[in-house]
C-alpha cells in the first residue's frame, strides 16, 4: 500500500545476552555472597532468617535479584539509545 509508513527499531540479542551473564551454577555462589546481596537489595536479613530459607530459596532471591539489576540497567541503557 502506498502511503503507509513503517519504522522500528532492532533491539539484537538486547536483554538475553545481559541476563546470560547471571547464569551461574547454584553450588558456585557461596551463602555470604547470597546474603550480601539480598541485604544490599534492603531486604533484612534477619527477618528472612525468621522464615528458615533453604540455600536453594535463597539462591532463587538472589538470582531474581540480579535478574532484576541487569533488566533495569539495560533498559536504562535502552532508553538512552532510542
Amino acid at each position: 500500500m502506498t502511503g503507509m509508513m513503517s519504522t522500528s527499531i532492532s533491539l539484537g540479542k538486547g536483554i538475553g545476552r545481559h541476563l546470560s551473564s547471571i547464569l551461574v551454577d547454584e553450588e558456585g555462589v557461596s551463602l555470604e555472597n547470597i546474603w550480601q546481596t539480598i541485604t544490599d537489595f534492603g531486604i533484612n536479613r534477619e527477618d528472612l532468617k525468621k522464615i528458615d530459607p533453604t540455600y536453594k530459596e535463597l539462591f532463587e532471591i538472589y538470582s531474581a535479584i540480579r535478574a532484576y539489576r541487569i533488566s533495569v540497567k539495560y533498559l536504562k541503557d535502552l532508553k538512552t539509545k532510542i
